[in-house]
């Protein structure tokens, strides 16, 4: 979060450890002393999902983490190419179903929300869709505006200019209502998939066992860099909560995927052979088409 440091009074350093669904960067911080100096972003995908799916992942969600406040809570949006001349969920629906080979859906994060709204959207509805993974969101930005992809899942900030810009048609959004900043777009759910919601949210956790003082610290620190980021209006869904309210949502979200994650089929398996890390494309595959 922009500031951060600045309110913490320290230097602020972000280090990517990817892979595997996000469980690597968990079980790192997992492991690391409970002293405020290892945090993790925690997402639905780390703290929801990857758990749900494979409860042997290496760590509990709530058990091996200490809850410090929630950064960003926001819906996706489904998109489509401005080529394609499709304008509405119903009319992509009936062209995904006279698709053949299938549609091709693309998202950076195998085991995150955009990965989940698709497959949960495809399975809803009774279609067949094709993932492609990609390492760089600019990357998937590029072939979805092509049309190399066919659609795509994701959040609406990085989304919103292409919009703007006339480049993709926004569908859709995983939210109960439209978002503010892009009213005229209707809810998913009321294309006749009336319990159809994924939230994209993350949040900061420590290892277990960090003191109050310390998340009381930290979530100070995170409230005032997030009223930077409001004062600023540059239409961020960044928000900051308290540790109590965070633990509550990262509870409530292991729970509800539980059975959403066995209606599609990703337990009850091994973790190699689960849709987390079944077969799908890569952006250089995807290329030599």
């Amino acid at each position: 979060m922009p500031g951060l440091a600045e309110h913490l009074h320290r230097p602020v350093e972000l280090e990517l450890h990817p892979g595997d669904s996000g469980r690597i960067a968990a079980q790192m911080v997992k492991a690391a002393a409970p002293d405020g100096h290892t945090l993790l972003v925690a997402t639905l995908g780390t703290h929801a999902l990857v758990p749900a799916v494979d409860p042997a992942c290496g760590y509990h969600p709530l058990k091996d983490f200490t809850p410090i406040s929630l950064l960003l809570k926001a819906p996706l949006i489904l998109a489509v190419p401005s080529s394609a001349g499709v304008h509405s969920v119903a009319a992509l629906i009936e062209v995904a179903r006279a698709a053949d080979p299938p549609l091709i859906y693309g998202s950076s994060a195998v085991g995150g929300a955009p990965h989940l709204a698709a497959e949960l959207f495809a399975h809803r509805v009774g279609i067949t869709l094709q993932h492609a993974r990609y390492s760089d969101t600019r990357e998937l930005y590029a072939d979805l505006i092509a049309g190399r992809i066919g659609l795509s899942f994701n959040n609406i900030m990085s989304m919103l200019p292409l919009i703007r810009e006339g480049q993709l048609v926004p569908l859709g959004t995983t939210s109960a209502r439209p978002h503010p900043a892009l009213p005229d777009v209707p809810p998913i759910a009321g294309a006749g998939l009336s319990d159809y919601e994924v939230t994209n949210w993350l949040g900061l956790v420590a290892p277990a066992g960090l003191s109050p003082a310390a998340v009381t610290e930290i979530s100070a620190g995170l409230a005032a860099a997030a009223r930077d980021v409001a004062a600023a209006n540059v239409g961020s869904d960044i928000t900051a909560g308290t540790a109590a309210d965070f633990a509550a949502l990262i509870r409530s979200e292991y729970q509800r995927w539980k059975p959403i994650v066995r209606e599609l089929g990703w337990t009850g398996v091994g973790a190699s052979q689960s849709m987390l890390s079944g077969p799908c494309l890569t952006h250089d595959r995807l290329r030599k088409f």
